[in-house]
């Protein structure tokens, strides 16, 4: 049973919030347990007692106000998804609570059908939490010293790997450094797509100790090795892999991000960003894989375009969340393009972030070119938008509010990212890889 918090100094904003929750439950077959608070302060006591999966909090509340409570649950308890609840009108709130660990957020007046929606996904995501088990052995064969808990992904259709893609970013990409690890998701996702396209159901099983990620895929004789070892050695060239009759297996580096260990310095010298965690491991505690860098805050842009620049990927990260899970039309679609130009005439301001800006302009204008392809396209590439515009917004905290090497430390993930989700609209010429059996690759 989904544990939900609603926080809120309004009795009637909690009890209008607690009949749609109970109505979604009834229409749904789920059962929650719903509890409240009516301050900050009563959300992290109540959270300092028990974890909670769902929170929908007010910002504006007496004793302690909504971003302040999201800040120290979050701390607390980093897999409960706080759904930030504000007025209209509010936008630098609502920035405040997402940069302090809110996953989302809605403007009052909340409209029901759309609040019950995103109930559901919240749901889907929480559902793909690991579970605890005891293996006796590891699935992967690189080693048997792992921790005791591992996450299984049945996949049975394109709904699954949606789900696989999302769960798998949602948890992991904020913890680790992820150029190869969004790689290595991506190339599962297209191997699904393609296990699933021969009728065949794979089957991903995600394990971890104290320094790796194992990914073994389970199912894979349909394809032949040969064809499997080329495809790795065109995309993944350094990974560290093995592969048997029917188990294919990586091996992921945990690269921590160097944010809170290293003394992190703005261009400005300016007073050094605090941390986003109150405890962190320290630098006994650590190893890092690469000579750490000197991570740095950057003050190019004018203050006005920055707070635009968030609004916009806020936007985008709302819609995209939609994206697969319900018919677009030509509304949301101007949404979207609206929230691109604005986007790219921002970055296209600025020598350093002049390349994304391209980009990001040169992926408007194919849409533009055909928004029917878009629409008919959204379901299968609602998992590679939600992707590219994740990195942005992790590019985005990074450069101007957490630290980062450089202004252009993440452009190759990105514009990656956006060629895939440009091949999806304009593919481009298929290379055959065909040893006999037909098959062909991206």
């Amino acid at each position: 049973m989904k544990k939900v918090l609603i926080v809120d100094d309004q009795s009637l904003n909690q009890t209008l919030l607690e009949a749609y929750i109970k109505q979604y439950c009834e229409q749904n077959n789920e059962e929650m347990k719903i509890s409240t608070a009516n301050n900050g302060i009563e959300a992290v006591i109540a959270c300092q007692k028990e974890a909670y999966d769902l929170i929908f909090m007010d910002i504006l509340m007496p004793v302690m106000n909504g971003i302040e409570a999201t800040k120290q649950i979050s701390s607390m308890h980093p897999d409960t998804i706080i759904v930030i609840v504000s007025t209209q009108g509010d936008e630098e709130n609502q920035i405040q609570a997402l940069r302090n660990g809110a996953k989302d957020y809605f403007v009052k007046p909340i409209q029901p059908d759309v609040f019950k929606h995103r109930i559901g996904l919240y749901i889907n995501i929480l559902n793909n939490n690991k579970t605890i088990v005891s293996p006796k052995q590891s699935i992967n064969p690189f080693t048997n010293v792992i921790f005791c808990y591992k996450t299984t992904y049945l996949i049975e259709n394109e709904e699954d790997l949606a789900q696989l893609w999302e769960s798998l970013l949602f948890s992991i990409k904020d913890s680790v450094r992820t150029n190869f690890l969004s790689d290595l998701i991506r190339f599962m996702y297209q191997l699904g797509q393609v296990m699933l396209s021969r009728k065949v159901q794979p089957k991903i099983i995600l394990e971890e100790n104290e320094d790796h990620y194992f990914f073994s895929i389970s199912n894979i004789h349909i394809i032949s090795q040969t064809k499997i070892i080329q495809l790795i050695n065109n995309y993944f060239k350094n990974a560290n892999y093995k592969l048997t009759s029917n188990l294919l297996s990586f091996q992921v580096t945990k690269e921590y991000v160097p944010t809170l260990t290293p003394v992190v310095q703005t261009v400005t010298e300016e007073e050094i960003i605090k941390p986003i965690h109150k405890e962190q491991p320290t630098s006994a505690d650590v190893t890092y894989h690469k000579e750490i860098e000197t991570l740095q805050t950057f003050d190019f842009m004018e203050e006005d375009d920055i707070t635009s620049l968030e609004l916009k990927l806020n936007e985008l990260s709302t819609q995209f969340l939609w994206m697969g899970s319900n018919e677009l039309n030509g509304d949301d679609v101007d949404q979207i393009i609206n929230a691109f130009e604005r986007t790219s005439s921002i970055m296209m301001l600025y020598s350093e972030t002049q390349t994304l800006g391209m980009a990001i302009r040169d992926l408007t204008s194919i849409i533009q070119k055909d928004e029917k392809v878009f629409i008919e396209m959204a379901s299968q590439m609602s998992t590679l938008c939600k992707s590219f515009n994740n990195d942005l917004i992790l590019w985005f905290r990074s450069v101007f509010y957490e630290g980062a090497p450089s202004v252009n430390f993440m452009d190759a993930s990105i514009i990656s990212n956006i060629q895939m989700v440009q091949s999806f609209l304009s593919p481009p010429e298929e290379v055959s890889l065909d040893d006999g059996d037909g098959f062909e690759f991206f």
